[in-house]
């Protein structure tokens, strides 16, 4: 039977929103400031939920998170402050809890409701107190986008 860990963070570390991180094994190392969460995670934060196979939380000295890597087969679903949300996949999920930043990266499919808008890109930057995105292809593989227009 695989053991479950639970781990609320300190609510106002993170934003004011209580953390909970489910996985199958948990690492920490108090010299490296880095707790490692692997196997089946699933980080909640508020409304928002992130899926991956491991994913690192790095604190500054002062015991506070900085920055949270997702990475590994990562889902989620991520809510802005304009009532618009973000579903999709990534090869990767950094989120800057300082900035309320989400970087995703490698292969980024997402659709944005209520519009279901579909974006595909290799890296993009959700700035979700300011419901801004910025959306970045490369030469191989240029930005996507797919969206219904109706016409009268």
């Amino acid at each position: 039977m695989k053991k479950i860990f639970y781990v609320c963070l300190v609510a106002i570390s993170l934003m004011a929103e209580e953390v909970q991180i489910k996985a199958d094994r948990f690492e920490a190392n108090q010299q490296e400031l880095l707790s490692k969460f692997i196997g089946h995670v699933v980080f909640t934060k508020g409304k928002n939920v992130i899926k991956a196979d491991r994913v690192y939380i790095y604190f500054n000295k002062a015991k506070k998170p900085i920055k949270v890597d997702a990475v590994g087969h990562v889902s989620f679903k991520l809510y802005d402050k304009s009532g618009k949300y973000y579903e999709g996949k990534a090869g990767k999920i950094v989120y800057f809890p300082l900035k309320k930043e989400y970087l995703l990266s490698k292969d980024v499919q997402i659709v944005q409701y209520p519009d279901q808008k579909r974006i595909y890109a290799q890296i993009v930057v959700l700035d979700l107190a300011s419901s801004k995105i910025e959306v970045k292809g490369d030469e191989n593989k240029p930005v996507k986008m797919i969206l219904k227009i109706e016409e009268k």
